[in-house]
């Protein structure tokens, strides 16, 4: 490798002569932006020099920040989990190439992370790019009110209709579209501006591997990452969400006296702490009802529209998991409800070997049944709640009733006893409370 001096105009400029291009043999060449000096270049090209033969020594580009990580995302793609993958694009597009992606990479410091941190955390949360065309505020003022004083949906649609030519063509179906897009606003609008510090934290996880992989492939000396000062994750900020055991024991009830089709997918989550694509992708010749067992091998994730078969998300998410005779009686019982349901479909009726399925046979999309127990908890009048939050309801309760970490660990699937510990950690500090009584009660 050989530097030069170049003046051209009232500029001088640095030349670098790399080594020919191994798969055509052709001349490469580098020139390092003007100096205002001759000997401003000269120690330019020196230090240049000096990093190739430290190995250090970058090639100038002018690739941007977001073309990198759209690079990157596909060089990645093949490497990591579906789920996993749209986390990661997401997360890059919205918060980190929404924000600085216009900046060159080389230009991408410490100070500029920081920076994307802190406005993440500012002011960082994205309103929902689906608002729909919906009504005039009056509709639905009066949508509101009707629903408030007890009609049903039907009736409410058909008094919109009668009240206001716009509705005139007003469905039940629409109408619940309606209203659901307005609980969401109002759920938007009691939100905070800025983002969950944990969230910020995994940005920086993210982008802290896409730069690492810039110096790994020669388009970076360093990781500014490495020095950058992200937010300490942990638990979000607003806690975890979990319902107390008489809330869940009214959902049930609920469920159950309703002819819910899905009592039973409720059930076996509420009672076993289960992921949600977990219980999707969940076999019969996975399940031991005779001997109150299940065997976890395989999940059904959901990407955008995409739904994928896939393995547990860890290796200890492969396991067993023994059932309760009450669990054991409600699958049974979903069961002959599955087989009789069967018979009216026919021939038509994909088998696919699946607990949970639509009524051909297909399995559920995950979103889909999150959507549905959102609904359901809404119409029995309970207080919201994710359908994750009834796989920490589970761990929350096991713990509260002395149910051993390392156990609630083990049914979780998590990877570490750690992780279980530090979701809850709420819990376990009134297990600490509880084990400084019973020890001293021995003595004193």
């Amino acid at each position: 490798m050989r530097g030069s001096v170049v003046k051209k105009g009232d500029r001088y400029y640095v030349k670098i002569e790399l080594d020919p291009d191994p798969l055509t043999g052709k001349r490469r060449q580098k020139w390092h932006s003007g100096f205002r000096t001759k000997r401003e270049a000269e120690k330019a090209r020196i230090d240049l020099l000096s990093k190739f033969d430290r190995g250090e020594y970058v090639e100038p580009t002018h690739q941007t920040l977001g073309e990198y990580l759209d690079e990157w995302l596909k060089a990645i793609e093949h490497t990591v989990r579906p789920s996993t993958f749209d986390s990661y694009g997401r997360n890059m597009r919205n918060h980190v190439i929404a924000h600085i992606g216009t900046t060159r990479l080389t230009k991408v410091d410490a100070v500029t992370l920081n920076g994307l941190y802190g406005q993440l955390l500012s002011s960082g949360r994205r309103l929902p790019s689906r608002t729909g065309r919906g009504y005039s505020p009056a509709v639905v003022a009066r949508a509101l009110e009707l629903r408030a004083d007890g009609l049903s949906l039907v009736a409410t649609a058909e008094q919109l209709q009668a009240d206001f030519e716009e509705a005139a063509n007003l469905t039940k179906d629409t109408l619940a579209s309606l209203l659901r897009r307005q609980n969401q606003r109002r759920a938007i609008d009691d939100m905070p501006d800025g983002l969950d510090r944990r969230t910020v934290n995994y940005v920086h996880t993210i982008v802290h591997r896409a730069l690492k992989d810039a110096v790994r492939w020669g388009r970076l000396v360093r990781n500014p990452a490495d020095s950058a000062d992200p937010p300490r994750g942990g638990q979000k900020s607003d806690g975890i969400h979990a319902w107390d055991a008489t809330t869940l024991r009214s959902f049930l009830t609920q469920s159950r006296e309703s002819g819910d089709r899905l009592h039973a997918l409720w059930v076996l989550l509420a009672t076993t702490g289960m992921r949600r694509g977990e219980v999707v992708g969940l076999r019969w010749k996975d399940v031991d009802l005779d001997k109150g067992r299940l065997r976890i091998v395989q999940t059904i994730i959901q990407t955008r529209s995409d739904v994928t078969i896939s393995e547990p998300k860890t290796t200890q998410g492969r396991r067993a998991v023994s059932l309760d005779a009450a669990t054991v009686a409600v699958l049974r019982d979903h069961r002959k409800a599955m087989l009789a349901e069967r018979l009216l479909v026919g021939p038509d009726f994909s088998d696919e070997g699946l607990v949970f399925h639509q009524p051909d046979g297909a399995c559920l999309r995950p979103n889909a049944v999150s959507a549905q127990f959102v609904r359901r908890a809404e119409q029995y009048g309970l207080p919201r709640l994710t359908l994750h939050g009834l796989r920490h309801t589970w761990a929350t309760l096991a713990l509260e009733q002395g149910v051993h970490p390392r156990v609630v660990q083990e049914r979780l699937g998590h990877a570490t006893i750690a992780i279980t510990l530090g979701l809850y950690s709420h819990v376990s500090q009134t297990l600490h409370d509880d084990a400084a009584g019973q020890v001293a009660s021995l003595f004193l």
